[in-house]
C-alpha cells in the first residue's frame, strides 16, 4: 500500500515593499513526494483577491474530499484482507 497523502491548505499574507499580498498554499504529490505549493492570489485589500481565495479554498476541499474517500476505501479493503 502506498504512503498516506498529506492533506492541508491555507493562506498567508506577505508584505513586499510595503504592500500586502495574499498567497494560497496547499500540498501536492510531486514525484512521489509531498510538496507545499504557493499560489499568488492578489493584493490583500482587493475584493477580487477575496473571491479568488474563496474559490481556491472551495476547489481544494472539493478535490481532497474525493481523494480522502478513495483513500478510506483502499484502507478498508486492506483492513478487511487481514481477517
Amino acid at each position: 500500500m502506498r504512503e498516506a497523502m498529506q492533506v492541508g491548505c491555507g493562506f498567508r499574507v506577505k508584505e513586499i515593499k510595503g504592500h500586502d499580498y495574499v498567497y494560497f498554499w496547499h500540498y501536492e504529490d510531486r514525484g512521489g513526494r509531498s510538496r507545499q505549493i504557493h499560489v499568488y492570489v492578489g493584493a490583500r485589500r482587493s475584493p477580487a483577491t477575496a473571491r479568488r481565495l474563496a474559490a481556491l479554498l472551495e476547489a481544494y476541499y472539493a478535490r481532497v474530499a474525493g481523494d480522502l474517500a478513495r483513500e478510506l476505501a483502499a484502507h478498508r479493503l486492506a483492513a478487511a484482507s487481514l481477517r
